[in-house]
């Protein structure tokens, strides 16, 4: 799991050097390559037979894909307004949504410990927000965030797809979702595609880490303990900030380092206390999940 935690922040710092690049690129652009790049790679591990990638065509494939499709351009959105680093964190909310979410779809209550831990994430959140008062990096925030709620109703979705859907299924309709969705807007909009080679080579870079970042997460899963890969995973905003802090100097203010390392700490052991108390299954699971 840990090295889908550093595929899935490489994706990120990719997503990030693209539109560093090319700074009149879409995000609706760096989705729909997302998109693309994945849904291709799945056709060719079921050798071209998409029957076996249809599944029961639940309206919950398609909450989780349309959720995620929102969740992924959010989320690459604000990474190219604030960031790799801090983008990542506030996707990882989405561990927090999950909790505060799963009583009302789920019918799943939860233990006060970790009650406590989402009230330290939100106070991270609150901090992480009020880092800078710029209105770009406050929006970017905002979307960060929406990201990680995205990701959590999806996830809420991927719940009872499952029942009845295997995961390849599952990652199928998000993909599928996503590129009909994206590639759609991109022709009513209007957003053009970038020239630059080293544009292209920033984003099939991110779509191939994102792909098999998902791959080695789904067989993390098969192979461990859901609870500790699910934390392990949480490293991933982690590596995103030392990568960002590594190749593009980006330094956070110190309230915004504290929020989030109470956003770190609270998205590791949401999971662990799950496993040992009871509560709603893999809620930290669902930000690589989202990607």
């Amino acid at each position: 799991m840990l090295g889908s935690a550093a595929l899935f922040a490489g994706m990120a710092l990719a997503v990030e050097q693209a539109h560093r690049l090319d700074p009149n690129l879409s995000a609706w652009v760096s989705t729909a390559v997302r998109s693309v790049v994945s849904l291709l790679v799945l056709f060719v591990l079921v050798r071209g037979n998409p029957r076996g990638l249809l599944g029961d065509a639940r309206p919950a494939l398609w909450a989780r894909g349309l959720l995620g499709a929102v969740s992924l351009l959010s989320y690459f959105a604000a990474i190219s307004m604030v960031g790799a680093g801090e983008a990542t964190f506030l996707m990882q909310t989405s561990a927090v949504w999950i909790v505060i979410l799963a009583p009302l779809v789920l019918k799943e209550s939860s233990p006060p410990l970790i009650w406590a831990a989402v009230v330290m994430s939100l106070v991270g959140v609150g901090l992480l927000m009020g880092a800078s008062t710029d209105e770009p990096d406050l929006f970017g925030r905002v979307l960060g965030l929406c990201s990680g709620l995205a990701a959590a109703g999806a996830m809420l979705s991927v719940r009872r797809a499952s029942r009845t859907n295997t995961p390849t299924v599952i990652v199928f309709w998000f993909s599928a979702i996503g590129t009909l969705v994206t590639l759609v807007v991109l022709g009513v909009s209007g957003a053009t595609l970038p020239q630059a080679p080293e544009v292209w080579a920033a984003l099939l870079t991110a779509a191939l880490a994102a792909t098999f970042a998902q791959l080695l997460m789904t067989s993390a899963y098969q192979v461990g303990r859901a609870p500790l890969v699910a934390a392990a995973g949480s490293s991933s905003p982690l590596m995103a900030a030392l990568g960002a802090w590594w190749v593009f100097g980006q330094h956070p203010s110190p309230r915004a380092q504290l929020g989030m390392a109470l956003i770190l700490v609270s998205g590791a052991v949401i999971p662990l206390i799950t496993a040992t108390r009871g509560g709603p299954s893999h809620p930290a699971a669902s930000a690589p999940h989202a990607k």
